[in-house]
């Protein structure tokens, strides 16, 4: 049996997991605000790199085995530490008791194991002195630790866990056990087991999200508790937005640490935006030490896919460092015709400038080019599913799409002698696309099979997005207790212009969609018989925000916060024909201004190992291109809700396991629906126009359960299960169709013990309960005018499994494969209409990936 490494501390506790070959014996620190040299300050002492304060709290380590003691050590100091696991397997320790300075505590925990520690460079090796040929390497006082660069303690990478203690949804680094909302953290290692690529891929993983399939650009929709979820921040910065005209969600994972998720209203940090919660995305930084990692895979419908990241420092000290990550894929889709080629790469420069400064600079480009076809499958009239073969695409081989994405980031923190940082963080993404698709949509007639046509556009756009956040985090004390506040500004806007022309071309009949084909020179050039330009489009938020957390008792935390935003909108459009005169134009320009959404929490630990807590919070979303009637129209009032939330969560097992159960109560209002009593130009597909009014409340209410870890020795686990029940009180009906009832996201990964050690078996389900859409489909009445058909449709409860298997080649290579969709389930990923964006979820596939370390 080969050496194995062992894990401790923030996201991964006393992993276990075997290797096949030996490996150099390492502790790596890298707690969230803390710098090393805090190991070995007294528990009063302020760490003049740390973004806290040092609790003073003396240690109580019992004696026990010593691959515990350790994990109780890093978990107490916020450390996590990477060890050889045969080094300590076997050995016990003596524990820490009292009142010691983090060196001294460590000290004792080895105390008679013969093992050390010694520090190169930037970092600190457990070793058998011996073995190691290092004698009296023992860490004291007196060694210098200056070197030392320390990272977030939420980061995933490296840990081997499906967990994590802390995470960044907010502005700073929170245990997840602290954090009084549902929280979901995708680690990195999750990712990579499951051959997860995307963003869209992630949140299906993630409790209580629903996916969506984006057809138009290979991204996706997401929604929770039955409202969507629009909001995006990346590195705890401003919000952004999720839509694929203006930002990432359709691009390559390969630069993320991990994704987090909050469901329920965060107006607090997004400000405007929907109560289904906000994403957050962690980029993954330059290492302290030389890596380079390289992956291939191959798959179902021709996938090949590479990457290549490389990591480490610069120059001989630690004071820079760098990492630069690329990645290409192609693939072919389930259903004919489509196909995708996909190109990204990240690049990023850390620096220390002073002991109390760094600064962060990086860039990426993401580029798409694809053969895609949009709007899925129509139905037949009486909402009855048409069984086409699950390989069957209306699309046209000419249809194509080029989108291309880049940004430039950086951050700059320095930490104050006090212990306070100050944190700026600013980003610029620019993005442009170029598009034309050809599709069959209609309503088909279950006798004569009549009712579909082909139909196409001319898409073109190009836009930016900026994003600026300014905060001060720190920790005072104040009688007798210490006390948490973060305070700070933000800023971000972004723009498009977009046109799009549409166009029509013949009628077909369901039986001859086989034998019939409409050809590219068939159709007209841009501009087509009639086209909107929409520009300039946009939105702009700015606001301040505070937020602290206040030591009532011991067990006992109050947090409170607020956030006083203003949120802007330009939405100016014009439809022309095709000899560019004019049919109308519409231009509107709207501020929410000096809007305050509060937050309000108060969290009790009960035990060490778990915490009750209740909050509230607050979230607008404006709708001012919906007009009130009369015409011409005034803007609509936002949109208000609120999220009431009670729960309790756990983090057990030397903190190697989350749990978490939540009761969730939201009330949402003032929604824009049609308003029958004026004649406006009523588009629902484009909004803006009159006339609207605001409808009656929506509730959503429901259970969310979670946990992630290591559940036993070599067991890794992610189980979420949420009930939700959601309703539009005035239509006395469901609000979120899209979201099921019963919702399971389960995955399981299990590292064979003893001589089979260098297998994992994983396997997991997804499962659903039923769902139910309902609407209005328009056709023509063939008189110029159009008939409305009401429909109901839906798709009963269904389940898919997955599983993988990995075989470790040795200590730096691995092969894994991942088969989904193991039974072959059909189903559909999403209900749309009678006429349109029905599409099935993929069929059972594969995906072969061999990944090495250097």
């Amino acid at each position: 049996m080969g050496a194995g490494w062992g894990t401790a501390g923030a996201g991964a506790c006393g992993e276990r997991k075997q290797r096949r070959s030996g490996s150099v014996a390492l502790v790596m620190m890298t707690s969230g605000l803390a710098i090393a040299a805090s190991l070995y300050m007294p528990a009063h002492a302020q760490t003049p790199t740390s973004g806290r304060t040092a609790r003073a709290a003396a240690f109580a380590i019992p004696a026990q085995p010593l691959s515990s003691a350790l994990v109780q050590f890093a978990n107490a100091t916020g450390i996590q530490l990477f060890y050889d696991a045969n080094l300590v397997r076997g050995k016990s320790s003596g524990g820490a008791q009292g009142a010691l300075s983090r060196s001294d505590a460590l000290n004792r925990i080895l105390a008679g194991t013969g093992l050390v520690t010694r520090i190169n460079g930037n970092t600190v090796t457990i070793v058998d002195p011996v073995a190691a040929g290092a004698v009296g390497s023992a860490v004291d006082g007196s060694t210098a630790l200056e070197t030392i660069t320390v990272g977030g303690s939420a980061t995933t990478e490296g840990s081997n866990s499906y967990t994590t203690s802390e995470s960044t949804i907010g502005k700073t680094s929170e245990s997840l056990r602290e954090t009084p909302q549902s929280v979901t953290v995708i680690t990195s290692r999750q990712i990579q087991d499951r051959g997860i690529t995307t963003l869209a891929e992630a949140l299906d993983t993630a409790t209580g999200v629903t996916v969506t399939p984006d057809q138009y650009y290979g991204s996706g929709r997401f929604f929770s508790r039955g409202f969507e979820i629009n909001n995006i921040r990346v590195d705890g910065g401003a919000v952004g937005v999720t839509s694929a005209f203006d930002t990432i969600s359709a691009v390559d994972l390969v630069k993320y640490d991990r994704v987090e998720v909050l469901r329920g209203a965060d107006g607090l940090y997004s400000g405007n935006g929907e109560a289904g919660g906000v994403i957050s995305l962690a980029r993954k930084r330059p290492l302290d030490t030389f890596q380079a990692s390289g992956e291939l895979s191959a798959g179902s419908w021709n996938t090949v896919k590479s990457v290549f990241d490389v990591t480490g420092p610069l120059t001989q000290g630690d004071g820079l460092r760098g990492r630069f990550v690329g990645a290409f894929d192609r693939t072919d889709a389930f259903y004919d015709i489509s196909d995708s080629r996909n190109l990204a790469l990240y690049g990023v420069l850390e620096a220390d400038v002073t002991d109390n400064t760094s600064v962060m600079l990086g860039g990426s480009y993401d580029k798409k080019d694809s053969t895609p076809w949009t709007v899925g499958l129509p139905r037949y009239a009486d909402g009855s599913a048409i069984d086409f073969p699950i390989s069957t695409s209306l699309g046209t081989d000419w249809s194509y799409l080029h989108h291309e994405n880049w940004e430039v980031f950086g951050e700059v923190k320095h930490v104050f002698d006090n212990g306070w940082t100050w944190t700026t963080t600013g980003s610029y993404a620019g993005h442009k696309y170029d598009a034309k698709y050809g599709f069959v949509t209609g309503v088909v007639d279950p006798v004569t099979k009549d009712g579909l046509s082909y139909n196409g556009s001319y898409n073109w756009g190009d836009g930016y997005q900026v994003q600026l956040d300014t905060h001060v985090d720190g920790a005072f004390e104040a009688f007798g207790r210490e006390h948490e506040i973060v305070v700070g500004l933000d800023y971000s806007k972004h723009s498009s212009n977009v046109r799009r022309g549409e166009f029509a071309g013949p009628a077909v009949n369901l039986d001859d969609l086989k034998s019939s084909y409409w050809s590219d020179s068939d159709t007209p050039a841009f501009p087509s018989d009639y086209y909107f330009n929409f520009y300039p489009y946009g939105e702009e938020h700015y606001g301040a925000y505070a937020r602290g957390r206040f030591e009532i008792a011991d067990p006992l935390h109050v947090i409170v916060g607020a956030r006083y935003g203003n949120y802007g909108m330009t939405f100016h459009r014009a439809s022309y024909n095709r000899d560019g005169s004019v049919n109308w134009t519409e231009a509107l320009d709207y501020n929410d201004n000096g809007v305050l959404t509060p937050f309000g929490a108060v969290t009790y630990d009960i035990t060490d190992q778990w915490t009750a807590y209740a909050s509230y919070a607050d979230i607008y979303k404006s709708q001012a291109h919906y007009l009130r009637g009369p015409e011409p129209g005034t803007p609509l009032e936002p949109v208000t809700g609120r999220t009431y939330e009670v729960g309790l969560k756990g983090e057990l097992l030397n903190s190697g396991l989350n749990t978490g159960i939540a009761l969730y109560h939201t009330t949402r209002n003032g929604e824009a629906v049609y308003d029958p009593t004026f004649t406006g130009a009523y588009n629902p597909d484009n909004g803006s126009s009159c006339c609207y009014t605001a409808s009656g409340d929506v509730v959503s209410r429901g259970i969310d359960l979670e946990m992630s870890g290591e559940v036993v020795d070599g067991l890794q686990l992610f189980a979420g299960y949420t009930l939700n029940i959601n309703e539009n009180k005035g239509a006395d009906t469901f609000y979120g169709a899209i979201t099921p009832k019963h919702l399971v996201k389960l995955w399981a990964a299990y590292n064979l013990p003893g001589e089979y050690s260098a297998w994992t078996l994983g396997a997991g389900v997804r499962a659903q309960s039923r769902t139910t859409v309902k609407g209005t489909e328009y056709v023509s009445d063939g008189a110029g005018g159009s008939i409305g058909i009401p429909y109901t449709l839906s798709q009963g409860a269904y389940a898919v499994a997955d599983v993988s298997l990995r075989y470790d080649v040795n200590a730096t290579t691995s092969v894994t494969l991942n088969v989904n969709n193991l039974f072959n389930e059909k189903y559909f990923s999403q209900l749309g209409s009678l006429a349109k964006n029905n599409v099935y979820g993929e069929p059972r596939n594969f995906l072969l990936t061999l990944r090495s370390t250097f």
